[in-house]
């Protein structure tokens, strides 16, 4: 008793087994109803009547067919006994010019007449070991070339024995351009003559024997066809199917036995079968079952009027328990409609005590989180864009900055001053190259020109204490380039060398392609270099992996190895110090050699 009620209580807090409980029982309802009527109506009715009827139409379709095949066979016989075919046969041997005679006369007196009345031949062909060979077809050519020793079942045929049948889309013809042709023939073969030295091949059509089988009228979906021993189709009212293997469970079925009938399951298909005599053939028959099937239509109809009362009876009774059900699963939805509207303060009503509950005090305390997510976002917003008013004060105005430039670059064209003119456009052109944003197609042609513009503003201002010389290769200017790394460089050697010491300075900047792979730019002076300890720890910072551009607020040797080995994933790609053995340090930078885009 115990078990019972902690199993009903179970049973009711669980949504998914009242659901399995109602669909079970449905469909065990229907099967049973529907399985009844099936097994003891349908299947008796079928298995009794209808092979009967099927075994009664096969006989009559082989009786046709065998009486065609003897009449070739009888041809056949008439055909290898002949004077004419023995004398053709003989001459063969080593007269092939004088064999012309008995064949022109075995062509005009038994091949002509026999084709007249068979229009359904393509050739007949004779052929003997000693490579004599002769053709005749009402219609076609015989394709240049062609031997009967190089068909493939040549070797097959035996010596003495009945007719040999085989199968094929023949490529043996040309038709009246002598253009090469296909033709789909059943070919009946068979040897005469002393060890068999002489072939006579037949090529029909297949269309007759399928005129045949549908001599019988089979219905509207009744079909006849002829399959081989392996299953393949010999002859076919659909003629695309020629030489199709037949489905591979009705092929197993009917290579089974030589004759019988059985009905396919899955399609609801009669097939009968039995041998064509003197043939590895079959001929089969495939009957749809509600055209043969007429005995048991009126248990079909009582069966299917069974099925849909039972089938209503199972909507009737899905919707009630459906709407039992799923009650609770419609409030929620309408509260959740009402926070696709923005309100988010209708909570979803909890019921009962089973997963439908977990789920609404689940929605429930996520409507809850979600105005607390709102609530923190519009915060957030209000913080942000107080943050860009403060930042947008806080900026100045390039355009300010560029015709304050230009003014004194007017300035100093009226009183003809030509070094302020030359530093002011000089540094307008910096100052625009490094506040533009767009990062794509930087070369070192214009990193170059960047630095050529510094390099000018310091030669002014320094006059006879500086100089520089700059060497590239022309195959470098292309090659893309990071932003402002060749400027800082100049710039750090001239404030540790020239605005330290005093001492004039000689800046070399070498930039070459090595072997199209890498790039390799070095800048080097005459000052006095780095010390010791200062050598050594740059380079033990240079080495880090783990670098953060919160390491560093503006542009140097440390900025620099950042940005190259944040883009390039080479080991070669970096940033390399020390001193010249002749005094002075040098910076070398290597990176990949990528050609811009907008260069080639």
């Amino acid at each position: 008793m115990q078990l019972y009620q902690r199993w009903t209580a179970n049973w009711r807090s669980s949504l998914k087994w009242k659901l399995v409980s109602v669909f079970a029982a449905i469909i065990l309802c229907n099967s049973v109803v529907i399985g009844l009527f099936v097994n003891k109506e349908v299947t008796t009715v079928i298995e009794r009547d209808e092979v009967r009827l099927s075994g009664l139409v096969l006989k009559q379709a082989n009786l046709n067919l065998g009486r065609y095949l003897q009449e070739y066979e009888r041809f056949l016989m008439t055909l290898g006994t002949s004077q004419e075919m023995t004398t053709w046969t003989n001459l063969s041997i080593n007269k092939k010019v004088e064999s012309l005679v008995p064949y022109s006369i075995l062509q005009k007196d038994q091949l002509q007449p026999f084709a007249n009345v068979h229009p359904e031949i393509v050739s007949i062909s004779h052929y003997n070991i000693n490579e004599n060979q002769t053709f005749f077809s009402p219609e076609w050519a015989q394709r240049i070339g062609y031997s009967m020793r190089n068909e493939p079942w040549f070797g097959e045929i035996p010596v003495v024995g009945n007719i040999s049948y085989h199968v094929e889309e023949s490529h043996s013809y040309m038709d009246s351009r002598l253009n090469p042709i296909t033709i789909p023939v059943v070919s009946l073969i068979k040897r005469f003559g002393f060890k068999g030295a002489t072939y006579v091949k037949i090529d029909i059509r297949p269309d007759l024997l399928q005129s045949i089988l549908n001599e019988m009228h089979l219905g509207d979906n009744g079909t006849g066809l002829i399959v081989d021993s392996s299953g393949t189709i010999v002859a076919h009212p659909n003629k695309d199917l020629f030489l199709s293997p037949l489905n591979q469970a009705m092929t197993e079925r009917i290579q089974d036995s030589a004759e019988g009938a059985f009905v396919l399951d899955d399609t609801k298909e009669i097939v009968i079968y039995d041998p064509v005599a003197n043939t590895d053939w079959k001929s089969v028959i495939i009957l749809q079952y509600d055209e043969i099937a007429q005995s048991i239509f009126k248990i079909r109809n009582v069966m299917l009027a069974t099925t849909i009362i039972c089938l209503l009876l199972s909507v009737a009774l899905i919707v009630f328990a459906s709407f039992s059900i799923t009650r609770r699963l419609t409030k929620m939805k309408q509260s959740m409609k009402q926070t696709g509207l923005g309100k988010f303060n209708v909570p979803v009503p909890v019921e009962g005590q089973d997963e439908i509950t977990h789920l609404a005090q689940s929605y429930n305390t996520m409507l809850e989180d979600l105005q607390d997510q709102i609530k923190r976002l519009a915060e957030s917003k209000l913080a942000e864009q107080q943050s860009v008013l403060f930042s947008l004060q806080s900026q100045i105005d390039a355009h300010f900055l560029y015709n304050t430039l230009e003014i004194i670059n007017s300035m100093a064209s009226q009183i003809q001053h030509r070094d302020i003119e030359e530093i002011t456009i000089s540094l307008a052109h910096m100052f625009r190259y490094i506040a533009n944003n767009k990062q794509a197609g930087i070369t070192i042609n214009d990193e170059v020109g960047h630095l050529r513009r510094y390099l000018h503003i310091i030669r002014i201002r320094y006059r006879g204490q500086f100089t520089y010389n700059l060497e590239m290769n022309e195959s470098c200017r292309d090659a893309e380039c990071l932003k402002v790394i060749l400027q800082p460089l100049a710039e750090n050697a001239l404030k540790h060398g020239l605005e330290t010491t005093g001492q004039s300075i000689d800046l070399s900047i070498s930039i070459r392609n090595v072997e199209d792979r890498h790039v390799e730019v070095i800048i080097s002076d005459n000052g006095k270099g780095f010390d010791e300890e200062r050598l050594h720890s740059l380079t033990g910072e240079l080495q880090r992996k783990n670098f953060q551009s919160s390491n560093f607020q503006r542009i140097g040797l440390l900025n620099i190895q950042y940005r190259l080995s944040t883009l390039y994933t080479s080991a070669e790609a970096g940033l390399t110090i020390g001193n010249n053995s002749s005094g002075g340090a040098y910076v070398q930078i290597v990176f990949p050699y990528i050609k811009s885009d907008q260069q080639q």
